[in-house]
Formats: C-alpha cells, structure tokens, sequence
C-alpha cells in the first residue's frame, strides 16, 4: 500500500474516530502530510492522479525525474531565452541598419528627383530658346547625315514638321544639282575635319520651291566628353535670305547695266576724239591717242568698282586699272606691297587714283624710268600703325629708279602734273607730293581719311 492509500485508508477511518482525541490529533497530522505532499507535486508539476497507485519509491524515483525534467527544461528554457536575446540584438541591429540603409536611399532619390527636375527644365529651357529662333532653321543630323532633331524655326522655313522629317537624310534639303555634284557629303565633310562649313546656296522646301538657304554646319558634341571625342553628329542652323539674294541680284544687274551704259559713253567719246583730230595735226592726233588712253583707263577703273557692286575697289586693283592701256610690262612694274596691303577705297577716290596712277605711268614712259631699258618704278601703300577705330591716313607712294638723271622740276606743266597738283584735291580731297630726286621721281599722294580696318 502506499502513502496516498495509507491516506486515504485514514481519511476514510476518521469518521469512527471523531468521538476520541487521539483520532482528531492523527487526522489533523494526516491532512498535514497531504497538505505537503500536495503542495511538493505542484512544485514538481505533477497531478495527484498521475500519482495514484504509485509506492513511495516509486513516488521518490518519480519526484526525481520530474526534478531532472525541470532542471533540463529550465536549461532548455535558458538557453531558448538567450538565443532568442540574440536574435533580437540581431533583429535591432538590422533594423538600424535597415533604417539607415532606406534614409540612405531617400537621400539619393531626392537628389536623383532634384538632378531629374533640374534635367528637365534645362531640356524645356533649350527647347523655348530653340522655338523662339523662329527665323532660323536649326536642326541636327546624325553621322550618316540622317535628321535627328528639327526646331520650330526648321518647320517655318523647310515645311516639315518634325515627325515628319526625324530619320529622313538630310540630303533632301538639296537642289537635285547638288545632290549630283556631291554637295552634300563635301559640307558634312569640310565641318567634321575644320569645325564649320558655310552653307550659302539655293535649298529646296517641301513643296519643292526653292529658298536662298544662309548657315553654317558644325559638329554636335557632348561637352561633358571632352574636345577630343568623337562627334555625335552635325548641327545646322540656317535663315531664309532670298529677300536680300534676290536684292543683290538686283543690284548686280543694275550696277552691270550702269557700268555698260558708261562704257558705251566713254566708248562714243572716244570715237567723238577720233573723228575730231583724224585729219588734225600730229601734235592733235597724238592728243586724241593720250586722251583715248585716259578714257579707257577710267573705264578700267569702272569695272573694278562694278564688280564690287560699287562699294568701293581694292587698292590693287585701282592701280592695275590705270596702268592697264599703257601696256607697260609687268615685270618693270613692282606692285607686291599693293598686293600685301588691305586698302579699299571709296568710289570716288578709286577713280581719280587710277587717273593719277595713268598719269604717273604716262609721265615714266615718256621722261622717267620706264624710258630706258633697265628701269623700274614700284608701287607702295604705306599704311600706319593704328587701332581698328582711330583716323588712318594711308598714302601710295610712286618710285622710279634706273632711268635719266633728273635734274629738278621740269620747266613745263602739262596735263599729268596739273592733276596731280591740283586735281588731286579738288576732286577727292588727295594730295601729291611731288619730289624730282636725281635718282628718279618720288610721288607719294596721301589718300582721304579712312576710319576703322581697311575693307
């Protein structure tokens, strides 16, 4: 038997002991001994039932193990408890690390947005200012020459709209003449190898009317590459300056018709001088023959100023205009500081120069250097010294060597040396100075005042 059936044998007695004292002192010690045995199975987590039929040895043994399980569950309980603190030390950890990682991760997406937006407003900006060049066809093209982008201006000037010309060659902007001559690879090619290729020529619409297209082409570059990489492709910009081709048309068929009606006046002038003196003296007719002279070197002069549209004429050219009826060979005439100067002249000094310059040559062939055989004469610009916009007074300067000796002015003042005296000024506000060295003459003939760099 054991202790919880001695127990309950005893409980179940008590009722044929309550009438003694001794049975009211044992049940209250057995009640006691319950009492503990209860209270050690609950700390031991065992049910009473689970204990029923159990001896005490077994009761002990049995005590024992749960003790055992306890301490093994507390360990278990322990190490579960630390690894779970280790975990969440490591969970913490992350989550910091998380949360740094994600503020990381703001940082960079509101820098990306700001970088986006300020992308994106450069983008609008370049587009408006391209759109507001209204009056200039810009657009650019790839390496194959194949369009690539197209402003509003383009769309005005050519006609197409950009969603209809965007991977079109560019070609088609050419006169079929120019597409055949290979125009347009020589242009792409002249900007990649120099920078920049002009572009003045006719051009053709959409509709197939044509337009005097003015521009320049260059290559596209990314500046952020460098100067040295490669180009990305070209860009044009182009205006429509038919208006002002048309109008120098014009003007060059005008200045042509004006020159030719003052060649043919000069032409019946001369005519006039030869019928007047043909049965003249000899002294009349070599007259007519150093007037004739005179009158072809003006229209000499004439044709220097047309080709120039009658702005003004190179200081060359001027001095070619006035030697040119004389015949004079080339050689005996130096003029490589003309050439090398940058003089141009207004009209009306181009012209009383050349009959200047006529005059001096007339003067070296008959008196001068160019009367003997070995001499010369050279023609000079000097040119002094200045900034762009300050007063320049240029002069020619005429020297003769090789010739007769001179012995001083001569004793009569024919034409030439009336000219050169008075008719400088009178005509052009010019002045001679005439020096009869013994060597030779020197002329130097100060030209009117010019402002700024020669043309």
């Amino acid at each position: 038997m054991n202790g919880f059936d001695n127990a309950s044998t005893s409980l179940a007695a008590v009722p044929a002991l309550q009438d003694g004292s001794g049975a009211r002192t044992r049940v209250a010690e057995l009640e006691a001994e319950v009492s503990i045995l209860r209270g050690a199975l609950a700390r031991l987590g065992v049910a009473a039932d689970q204990v029923a039929g159990l001896d005490a040895s077994e009761l002990t043994r049995e005590g024992t193990d749960h003790a055992a399980d306890d301490a093994s569950a507390r360990l278990v309980a322990a190490s579960a408890e630390a690894r779970h603190g280790r975990e969440m030390a490591a969970g913490r950890a992350d989550l910091a690390a998380s949360k740094a990682d994600s503020e990381a991760l703001r940082t960079a997406s509101a820098a990306l947005a700001e970088s986006h937006a300020a992308l994106r407003e450069r983008d609008e900006r370049l587009h408006l200012i391209l759109d507001s060049a209204a009056d200039y066809a810009i657009f650019t093209a790839d390496l194959n020459r194949r369009v690539t982008s197209w402003n509003v201006g383009a769309e005005r000037v050519l006609g197409w709209a950009e969603d209809e010309i965007v991977g079109q060659p560019a070609d088609i902007i050419f006169t079929p003449e120019d597409r055949a001559a290979g125009r347009p690879e020589r242009e792409a090619a002249i900007a990649l190898a120099e920078g920049r290729a002009e572009n003045e020529r006719w051009h053709l619409r959409k509709d197939g009317t044509r337009f005097w297209g003015s521009g320049l082409a260059m290559p596209l570059r990314d500046p952020q590459a460098g100067p040295d990489a490669p180009p990305l492709g070209l860009l044009t910009v182009m205006r429509d300056h038919t208006e002002r081709r048309q109008a120098e048309e014009r003007r060059a068929l005008l200045a042509n018709e004006l020159n030719h009606r003052v060649q043919n006046t000069l032409v019946v002038v001369q005519s006039l001088t030869l019928l007047a003196t043909r049965d003249g003296s000899p002294d009349l007719s070599a007259f007519a023959a150093t007037f004739q002279r005179r009158i072809l070197s003006l229209a000499r002069a004439h044709d220097v100023l047309t080709r120039q549209d009658w702005t003004g004429a190179p200081l060359a050219g001027v001095v070619r205009a006035g030697l040119a009826p004389l015949a004079i060979d080339a050689a005996r005439v130096d003029l490589s500081d003309c050439e090398a100067s940058n003089v141009f002249l207004p009209p009306g000094v181009a012209l009383t120069l050349a009959m200047a310059v006529h005059e001096l040559a007339t003067n070296a062939l008959r008196h001068g250097a160019l009367l003997a055989p070995g001499g010369r004469v050279r023609v000079a610009c000097l040119a002094p010294v200045g900034n762009g916009d300050e007063v320049r007074r240029n002069s020619v300067e005429w020297v003769e060597r090789g010739g007769p000796p001179i012995t001083g002015p001569p004793a009569r003042r024919g034409f030439g040396l009336r000219l050169l005296g008075r008719g400088l000024t009178l005509q052009a506000g010019m002045a001679a100075d005439l020096r009869f060295e013994p060597e030779g003459l020197r002329c130097t003939i100060s030209l009117p005042e010019l402002r700024g760099t020669p043309h």
